[in-house]
């Protein structure tokens, strides 16, 4: 090649090189592509953030659960202590090592403390393109309890209509759900009133069908009851109520006299079965459980309504009424608690087996106009119940349905509501004391 020839190739070459750096084509593509990857990334990390925040969250949920178990002063731990019971929780979730060692328990003058400090590093997938291989989770959590120190004050409102012995067509059941009843409650109250000579725990029981039939000589201390409608007066210490959305005030609430149908003057085969309050011993507990018999129909409304009376302390009057008349321990002179007390734990119990019934037009236990008026006074009294912290644990037994969507619309959480048949029954009333002695614990932290 001669020096013509190269020198028109070099010129060639050097224009061309121009034009490529002039050009502009395929600029956005690598725009494009620096942007992809920068989402690439960001993705990523947002992923790893979701992974460690739901692995956070899982660890904090299991620790919680631990140490309320573990902090249980009660027997029922089947010999664990309360640093294997906390090991037992976090193995059971695979995440035994991340609390091995880090678990503090200290018991002193009857109150016992457990603190777990589990700590974990989540290995990251797209954040360790910046740079950040792991991220340490370091959780704290602790309870405490002392059985002498939080007041719990159960209310167990009990259907015994004519439905928990009776079959749909009034027949005598061979077995009837009260048998259930009686081994489910007997169950709870054994849970419940264990080791409770101080009275720490305390039940009302109420008992409701048709009617509600108070304590002997207490509804002389309500201020604003109305005489029955009819005027007759036998047997009128039933009660109803005018209102149905508030469960302060019960004293001074408007209220009107029922006449009761009592055993002593029916050939129908009853029992008499009143409010029976503040019982603190498992022996009273059952047998006021085996007396429980079923009769006439079923106003949840009413049974509820009354059972909250229980838990106002305007109510006091009537209890110290009980108890200078030996039907209610001394140690319960100062109850209803307060509705604010501190250290304290209100529970109620409510179930049914059946619908809100009020029956035909010409029946003399016709309460309200149709089951919907009932149905939303009961709901009333349930929303009233729970805007003063009140935990409601609502058991539909072997319900219809529209029972069963009373009993979970009153229920303070999909959790509190349980629906049950024949033996499920006696698990169910398991599991609500359970719920009860662990919502009683205060989370320290």
């Amino acid at each position: 090649m001669n020096f013509g020839s190269l020198c028109r190739v070099y010129a060639r070459g050097k224009a061309c090189v121009k034009t490529f750096r002039q050009q502009e084509d395929g600029a956005i593509l690598i725009l494009a592509l620096l942007f992809f990857v920068l989402i690439v990334m960001i993705s990523g990390i947002a992923v790893d953030m979701v992974r460690f925040e739901s692995e956070r969250a899982r660890m904090q949920g299991t620790a919680d659960r631990a140490v309320l178990a573990a902090t249980a002063m009660r027997e029922n731990s089947g010999g664990l202590t309360p640093e294997e019971i906390v090991q037992a929780y976090f193995d059971a979730e695979g995440m035994g090592d991340f609390v091995r060692g880090r678990i503090e328990v200290t018991e002193s003058s009857g109150t016992r403390t457990v603190r777990v400090t589990p700590e974990a590093r989540m290995p990251t997938i797209f954040m360790r393109l910046a740079g950040v291989r792991e991220l340490d989770m370091k959780l704290v959590s602790a309870a405490s309890e002392g059985l002498a120190e939080v007041q719990v004050e159960i209310v167990m409102v009990l259907d015994v209509s004519g439905s928990m012995i009776n079959d749909e067509w009034g027949n005598p059941m061979e077995d009837p759900r009260i048998d259930d009843l009686h081994a489910a409650a007997t169950e709870f109250v054994k849970e419940m009133l264990e080791d409770n000579e101080t009275g720490r725990v305390a039940i009302t029981f109420v008992p409701y069908s048709t009617e509600v039939i108070m304590p002997p000589g207490t509804l002389t201390y309500f201020t604003n009851l109305s005489d029955p409608p009819s005027g007759d007066m036998t047997n009128a210490f039933c009660i109803d109520f005018d209102t149905w959305d508030s469960v302060t005030n019960s004293l001074h609430t408007p209220m009107t006299r029922r006449n009761c149908v009592l055993a002593s003057n029916s050939d129908i085969l009853i029992t008499d079965m009143p409010i029976v309050p503040y019982v603190h011993t498992v022996s009273k507990a059952t047998e006021i459980i085996e007396s429980l018999w079923g009769n006439w129909g079923t106003s949840i409304d009413l049974g509820l309504r009354t059972g909250a009376m229980f838990f106002d302390p305007t109510l006091r009057p009537v209890i110290d009424h009980l108890i200078d008349n030996n039907q209610v321990s001394g140690m319960f002179r100062d109850r209803p608690l307060e509705w604010n007390a501190p250290q304290s734990y209100r529970a109620l119990v409510l179930m049914t087996d059946g619908a809100n019934c009020c029956f035909f037009d010409n029946d003399p236990a016709r309460r309200k106009p149709d089951r919907k008026t009932q149905d939303a006074d009961t709901v009333s009294v349930c929303n009233a119940l729970k805007a003063q912290n009140v935990v409601i644990y609502a058991v539909a037994f072997e319900a219809p349905q529209p029972g069963i969507d009373l009993m979970e619309a009153c229920a303070s959480s999909p959790g509190h509501f349980f629906n049950s048949s024949g033996a499920q029954l006696v698990a169910a009333f398991k599991n609500i004391a359970t719920h009860i002695q662990t919502g009683a614990l205060r989370l320290t932290q």
